[in-house]
């Protein structure tokens, strides 16, 4: 076996990505709710939802759900929330 090239397994590939801009107030914003389907995600997602409406005043809050935590957001997912929203925020809790 010739070891020059290790390579570990759980290492993800180092892929570009672009961070989107942060905004500078969520008031009168479009702010996307997304559950990715853990166990309690709704829960966390109702108070942020309450924090939202009573600090920031956003125009809307939408809430959308992954079908399941185990695999990406479907891309019919993903373009609904780019083309609905200002922002998201993402639940993970357990």
């Amino acid at each position: 076996m010739i070891d020059d090239d290790l390579l570990d397994p759980t290492d993800s590939p180092n892929i570009s990505r672009r961070s989107a801009p942060r905004l500078d107030r969520l008031d009168g914003k479009r702010v996307a709710l997304l559950d990715i389907s853990k166990p309690k995600g709704g829960h966390l997602l109702d108070r942020v939802e309450e924090l939202l409406r009573e600090r920031f005043h956003p125009r809307t809050i939408v809430r959308v759900r992954k079908p399941t935590y185990a695999r990406p957001a479907p891309e019919d997912l993903r373009q609904e929330i780019l083309k609905n929203s200002d922002a998201v925020i993402e639940a993970l809790a357990d």
